[in-house]
């Protein structure tokens, strides 16, 4: 069976594998976005699948084998455990994972090792019927004559793909440095964005020979320090393309609003519980997010290609911001509306008959210009692959608002009859900035996005991408 990939061209897996790829775990995949929506400025980013990135991680799992000389036990449990890595990945990836784990205690990687072995855990007793009525088909493959013969063992495949720290290769699947799967994630995304041409495969295939166990743990050979380079630029061009694409953020945020509305709505019924990661994106837009009062109107948006508002863009700086962000977003909501309605001239009255929040804010973190976690060995030297600089947490804010321009009366202006509308000017949005930076912001840096210490300078902006909107 041949098989091709538009990174790889031909691709080719032992029997085992093989066997594995019409597994109805995996293809559910094929409608998982690696996109977290529907990214109107990457259009052809929106249409690559999960699916196809599973394939493509056990592709380069092959290829890291080999370079590494692993035993056949241990070459096909890796590939196995790249293949099935994403396979407990919800609708909208994050953005819905994020919400299980706040209402139901959702654990991803726990998810994933509980699918593997077969073992329900939390889940109910239709645990099995994962996809199209079907269950996963790694244990009975894993049962036969061929597995039997390799000494395929289901459990370390489990902790292998769920990265477990106890096992040395879980390293290759999941690390907090460069693996198998952020390697083909980083080129399969630039490359369907559009942001990279070429042979960005043959890199990525240089990239999954380099690894080598040096001093009991994984790091990579430093021949390939060029390679090793190139991986973090395209890297730092993929964050900051998603960063300046407004809209798309807009989206983001309104496909989790809509998902926390649907919760709130539906508390005491079960259209959503901590079994709902096995919907596919359709499934989860179609068949549940579209038939409730509060996210459909939402989703309609969504669909129809109408964002929020965008009030600006912060970025917030220091240690720990990414957790802070995330347990107070409700609280910088709260603050930001308040300025924001005060700066409209809203009344309370208004604000309820409208029903709902002024502000709705949403973060990204900021993952340009971090370090290589892997040590990095050319022959028995360490070498450094970037700046030594130890670069702080910075997370991208974005303050949107639900309102179109029709919320809102007109108003005379210099004797003209005028429609106020909804936008910033740099010195408002930087009011904001301080107020939040004085008081639930006062441990970190706050600044507009889009100066030099944190993107492109001012003068390279689109004007609508200064954080005035």
């Amino acid at each position: 069976m041949k098989i091709y990939d538009r990174l790889y061209k031909e691709m080719k897996f032992p029997p085992i594998i093989i066997e594995l790829l019409n597994c109805p775990g995996l293809l559910r995949l094929r409608d998982v976005r690696m996109a977290n929506n529907q990214f109107v400025a990457f259009p052809s980013f929106a249409s690559s699948s999960r699916y196809e990135h599973s394939l493509g991680v056990c592709y380069l799992a092959g290829i890291c084998a080999d370079s590494m000389e692993l035993a056949e036990k241990d070459r096909t449990e890796l590939m196995v455990a790249c293949l099935y890595h994403d396979v407990g990945t919800p609708p909208f990836a994050h953005a819905m994972e994020e919400v299980l784990q706040i209402k139901f205690g959702f654990d991803h990687e726990q998810n994933l090792k509980n699918l593997i072995m077969g073992t329900t855990g939390v889940f109910d007793r239709e645990f099995a019927q994962i996809y199209q009525g079907q269950g996963l088909k790694i244990l009975s493959v894993c049962q036969s004559r061929e597995a039997r013969r390799i000494g395929l063992d289901i459990h370390r495949i489990a902790h292998l793909a769920a990265g477990d720290s106890r096992e040395l290769l879980s390293d290759l699947v999941n690390s907090k440095g460069m693996d198998l799967d952020n390697i083909d994630n980083i080129f399969r995304a630039s490359s369907a964005m559009g942001l990279i041409a070429g042979e960005c495969g043959e890199t990525a295939k240089m990239l999954a020979g380099s690894f080598v166990v040096k001093e009991g743990q994984i790091c990579l050979n430093g021949m390939y320090v060029d390679q090793i380079r190139e991986w973090q630029r395209i890297r730092d061009l993929q964050y900051t393309a998603i960063f300046e694409s407004i809209e798309d953020f807009a989206y983001q945020t309104m496909i989790k609003r809509a998902i926390n509305l649907l919760l709130e709505e539906d508390c005491n019924t079960t259209v959503l519980d901590i079994n709902s990661w096995r919907l596919t994106d359709s499934e989860m837009t179609y068949n549940v997010l579209l038939r409730h009062t509060k996210s459909r109107d939402i989703m309609k948006r969504v669909l129809l290609c109408k964002p929020y508002v965008c009030l600006g863009i912060l970025y917030v700086k220091g240690n720990g911001v990414v957790n802070y962000i995330n347990k107070n977003l409700q609280k910088i909501e709260k603050v930001a509306g308040e300025y924001f309605v005060d700066f409209m001239g809203m009344t309370d009255k208004k604000i309820k008959s409208i029903g709902i929040p002024p502000v709705v804010a949403n973060f990204y973190p900021d993952k340009r210009k971090r370090m290589i976690a892997n040590k990095v060995f050319l022959w028995n030297e360490e070498i450094k692959v970037c700046n030594s600089e130890d670069y702080p947490q910075g997370v991208l804010l974005g303050l949107f608002s639900p309102f179109s321009n029709n919320n809102f009366k007109n108003v005379e202006v210099e004797g003209k009859n005028l429609r106020k509308k909804i936008s910033f000017r740099k010195s408002e949005l930087e009011v904001m900035c301080n107020i939040l930076e004085e008081g639930l912001l006062k441990n970190f840096e706050v600044s507009l996005y889009g100066g030099e210490d944190n993107g492109k300078a001012y003068s390279d902006f689109e004007s609508n991408q200064l954080g005035l909107f």
